[in-house]
């Protein structure tokens, strides 16, 4: 056999080796690159200022117009659950004043990662305008915690940053707590009311929660929103002479409870001052002593614990 013809039948040979080679090569997923919700036409183009920081002041169980529709959103999109309210139990949390979403994507699964990964840049990617983080203040987003970093739009400058000490708790036991097995995203008022140009194609002004009463630490139930922050508040403290009981109040003094949407420490407090059994829920037993108590004091028998009858639990065991 010619050198020539050795060398061409050796060049056929490694055309065919690479092209079998080729053939036998994973074909990346579709999946890889993770999916993104659909941008809305006709956007204006002016855009939502940064959102500040108004946290959870209040126990307003029950999702707002915005939160539902982000919620939507994200199930059409990722076909996973997403949960929004939640009762409140006295942690401060935007779930319990229904502006918070959790998407149930997990970091422990490569898929629900990507889409994770994929959606939180969508979130704060540049548009073509030149409007930084885009998506994330059309729809009014606060911040966002996932796989143990948290985003936040009154801190842009710090990009993402760990979030509750999450980068040496690693074990699944935190995975919960440091948001691997879901993405949070909180939302301003005026994203959870559902005010926000990426719904209405308008521009939306900042909005306010509730604030609290003369009084009281935390604001009355309310479903409206205000169009300017609250005024400088100065905190209930309990002196070191109080009751125990007082002492248990006071830090949940003003929040709104009721059946079914309260639990955990603030009840317990309730329940230690009205000296019925610290179930921590706002059970039948806790209905009646609260009715006795607004009785004694002249007010509507309501059996929930709103700003009137938290100054009388107060009165009493001041």
């Amino acid at each position: 056999m010619s050198c020539s013809l050795r060398g061409r039948l050796l060049r056929v040979l490694v055309v065919l080796s690479v092209l079998l080679l080729g053939t036998q090569l994973p074909a990346t997923p579709a999946s890889a690159a993770g999916r993104v919700p659909a941008t809305p036409s006709g956007l204006p183009s002016g855009i939502e200022t940064l959102a500040p920081y108004v946290p959870n002041n209040s126990c307003s169980p029950g999702t707002r117009p915005g939160t539902d529709k982000l919620a939507a959103l994200l199930r059409s999109t990722y076909g996973r659950s997403v949960g929004t309210s939640r009762a409140c139990n006295g942690s401060v949390t935007e779930h319990s004043d229904g502006r918070a979403v959790d998407l149930m994507l997990s970091a422990r699964n490569s898929t629900q990662k990507a889409d994770a990964t994929a959606l939180n840049s969508w979130l704060l990617a540049t548009d073509r305008s030149g409007q930084k983080f885009a998506n994330a203040r059309r729809l009014g987003v606060m911040y966002i915690i996932w796989d143990g970093r948290i985003w936040s739009s009154y801190r842009t400058g710090d990009g993402w940053r760990e979030y509750n000490g999450c980068a040496s708790r690693t074990t699944s036991g935190y995975d919960t707590t440091c948001h691997r097995d879901h993405v949070h995203i909180s939302l301003s008022w005026a994203g959870a009311l559902g005010s926000t140009s990426f719904w209405t194609r308008t521009v939306a002004a900042q909005r306010y929660g509730a604030c609290p009463a003369s009084g009281n630490n935390w604001a009355a139930y309310s479903t409206n929103a205000r169009s300017t922050p609250c005024p400088t508040h100065t905190r209930l403290t309990a002196p070191s002479t109080a009751s125990a009981a007082y002492k248990a109040l006071v830090p949940w003094a003003g929040y709104y409870m009721k059946t079914g949407s309260t639990t955990g420490t603030p009840v317990r407090a309730w329940q230690q001052a009205l000296k019925v059994s610290q179930t921590g829920s706002w059970d039948s037993a806790t209905v009646a002593a609260t009715k006795r108590l607004q009785s004694r004091h002249g007010l509507p028998q309501s059996g929930t614990a709103n700003t009137a009858t938290w100054r009388a639990v107060l009165s009493e065991h001041r």
